[in-house]
């Protein structure tokens, strides 16, 4: 038998594009719940999904998070009968085909699978390798991944303490420490759109991420080192070095950098006192 597969996109004052970014993945599942994480919705946006029959509109009336929106599209995934989540984000465009090669890969392999994510293709380029056509990798982001939703149950949801950032990483290695795998699936094809490219000399890019989403990667990238840091050293000194490589192209080429320091000296604060959830601005 067939297995049901949902779709969830997670919104946030969404711009008109998305209509079409959404539409991408909507006929390549069963259904898909849109869960609206903007404090008042986009006609624009949200009437055009809402006249589509597989979708499932679930406004939170607030920014609650990508973890808490990833969690209640799961559950409505789960209320409906479906097996399988496809996990996705408004600034992502599945390119046709991607579901099927997605599950084709899953079903492959041998052992527990707990997620298969997709090539990513952005802007700097890049083109999938030939062969092979499934491997398995160490994390995946979320944005185009098809996460088993029996792995789901076992783990347990995401983590809506860390609201943003780090999410799919810390999901990722919880799977593998579960003992699920994670595959690529290289002839699986998201368009995706990661932060604001800073043009530099030689018609090179660097990409830029507001001064909160710091304080967010910074913190909660801290607590996943305290809690893999045993089970997955080599994860996390390659991603100690890639933040090392992050603060130096923040203090060469990125703008804002005094108010960008500040957001991730106080995530650094806060990881040490234990402060999650969203940021606030007062400061023990």
């Amino acid at each position: 038998m067939e297995q049901r597969v949902a779709g969830v996109v997670v919104l946030f004052d969404p711009a008109p594009v998305v209509v079409e970014n959404v539409r991408s993945s909507l006929h390549q599942v069963d259904l898909l719940v849109v869960v609206d994480n903007s404090a008042v919705p986009v006609p624009a946006v949200v009437e055009p999904l809402m006249a589509e029959a597989r979708v499932r509109y679930l406004p939170n009336g607030a920014n609650l998070g990508v973890a808490r929106a990833l969690n209640v599209g799961a559950e409505q995934a789960l209320a409906e009968g479906c097996a399988l989540l496809l996990t996705l984000d408004q600034d992502s465009r599945a390119l046709p085909g991607m579901l099927t090669e997605l599950l084709s890969c899953q079903r492959s392999a041998a052992g527990p699978v707990g997620l298969t994510a997709p090539f990513l293709v952005t802007r700097h380029g890049g083109q999938p390798p030939r062969e092979p056509a499934c491997q398995p990798v160490a994390t995946a982001m979320t944005s185009g991944s098809l996460l088993d939703l029996a792995a789901y149950r076992a783990v347990g949801p995401f983590r809506e303490e860390f609201f943003i950032d780090f999410v799919d990483i810390e999901y990722s290695l919880r799977l593998r420490r579960a003992g699920y795998r994670l595959l690529r699936a290289n002839g699986a094809l998201l368009e995706h759109a990661v932060g604001h490219g800073v043009p530099l000399a030689g018609g090179l890019t660097v990409t830029s991420h507001p001064p909160l989403r710091k304080y967010y990667k910074t913190r909660n990238r801290l607590q996943v080192w305290k809690e893999y840091g045993e089970t997955f050293p080599g994860f996390c000194w390659r991603d100690g070095g890639r933040f090392i490589l992050e603060l130096l192209r923040l203090l060469l080429f990125e703008p804002g950098k005094g108010a960008k320091l500040r957001m991730l000296q106080r995530g650094i604060h806060d990881f040490r006192c234990g402060r999650f959830g969203p940021y606030r601005e007062e400061c023990p």
